[in-house]
């Protein structure tokens, strides 16, 4: 049975989405910087939205395309 994760925030911080998703975080902050995951950044801060990342892991970690 899949497991779907229903957070209650439109965006999680990298370190939330590491947390939620049981996700190393350093992983998680080099595949931002690579681009591979698509993120809304202000400042220096990177926010990701969960059903964007839930499809990456959906697609077994296929890079993110436009």
């Amino acid at each position: 049975m899949e497991e779907k994760r229903n957070p209650s925030k439109a965006v999680l911080t990298v370190k939330e989405t590491a947390r939620e998703y049981h996700f190393p975080e350093h992983t998680l902050r080099e595949l931002i910087k690579k681009g591979t995951i698509p993120v809304i950044r202000s400042g220096n801060r990177a926010y990701v939205v969960p059903a964007k990342f839930e499809e990456y892991l959906a697609k077994g970690g296929e890079p993110y395309v436009e």
